[in-house]
């Protein structure tokens, strides 16, 4: 039997509700990022705390996830083993997320007119610093591809009943 068809209502509401996860996770790591960099550069007594960059990052780079979700981006693994996926897809949304990131430099550097040099020299040294980038970026994917790859293949939100569920009630799960 097929799944009865979503109502356009329906389909907003599960839209916003992974649009706010997403969001939300990358919120809390970039927020950690800035929180760190704000550390590292007081002890050099260099006043930082742009804590509202990391929460408009997350929206923006979020909606971007979203956009790359929807067109499929990463389902090449769909059949393997669950790391390849969650690598691969890792992998694969860092080098896009990285991507926009060098764009969004590049504008607010010309904005402010600064050389493209001196823009994604802001990123941390050009090709050093990218690279720097999307590694960080594939670290941080891991859990939420993990995560996610590991519920579907359970059944839309069964890890979530998992994990945020009493033992009593997630008995039912165990085989």
């Amino acid at each position: 039997m097929s799944e009865p068809k979503s109502t356009l209502k329906q389909k907003a509401r599960q839209g916003l509700k992974e649009y706010l996860t997403i969001a939300g996770y990358l919120w809390v790591v970039f927020a950690l990022f800035v929180l760190y960099k704000s550390v590292v550069l007081a002890e050099h007594h260099i006043p930082f705390a742009p804590q509202g960059v990391a929460l408009l990052n997350a929206l923006a780079l979020a909606k971007v996830m979203m956009v790359a979700q929807h067109l499929h981006m990463g389902e090449k693994f769909k059949q393997a083993p669950l790391i390849y996926t969650t690598l691969f897809k890792s992998i694969a949304f860092a080098i896009v997320l990285g991507c926009f990131k060098i764009v969004e430099e590049v504008l607010k550097g010309l904005y402010h007119g600064e050389s493209l040099n001196e823009s994604v020299h802001r990123i941390g040294g050009a090709l050093e610093g990218i690279l720097v980038l999307m590694t960080i970026l594939t670290v941080v994917l891991i859990p939420y591809f993990a995560f996610m790859e590991l519920d579907s293949i359970l059944g839309k939100g069964s890890l979530r009943k998992l994990l945020f569920s009493s033992r009593h009630t997630a008995e039912g799960y165990r085989r």
